[in-house]
């Protein structure tokens, strides 16, 4: 059996209370005009959602931040609350690729900087 490791809080967070709030921001985010203004966007003439990347008829489509929202610092609620051209609806095929290669490149910047280990 594995032994778990307790991690330390920072700043009185841990991330437990971090992921939490991330969560209750995001739902407040989800209920925004913008998403709103994006996800009609999508929607082509005859009724169907859109990828706006590749272009084809998708049963839903995800609605994603163009630049990247990241981590839960000061900076946190101004890249979440963007305008709607700030965002961008997605198929899932080309919501998973974006999102593979940001955390991708998330990984490469940390080892970088030597904060991965």
């Amino acid at each position: 059996m594995a032994k778990r490791t307790k991690l330390e809080k920072i700043d009185g967070l841990g991330p437990r209370e971090i992921r939490d709030i991330r969560s209750s921001i995001r739902q407040v985010w989800h209920r925004s005009h913008a998403r709103a203004l994006c996800v009609k966007r999508c929607i082509g003439a005859d009724g169907f959602s859109y990828c706006e990347k590749c272009k084809k008829r998708a049963p839903k489509v995800f609605i994603d931040h163009i630049e990247t929202v990241g981590d839960v610092d000061a900076g946190f609620i101004k890249r979440l609350f963007v305008p709607s051209k700030g965002l961008q609806g997605l198929c899932k095929k080309c919501h998973a690729l974006k999102t593979k290669m940001e955390r991708k490149r998330k990984k490469l910047t940390q080892k970088k900087k030597g904060e991965w280990y």
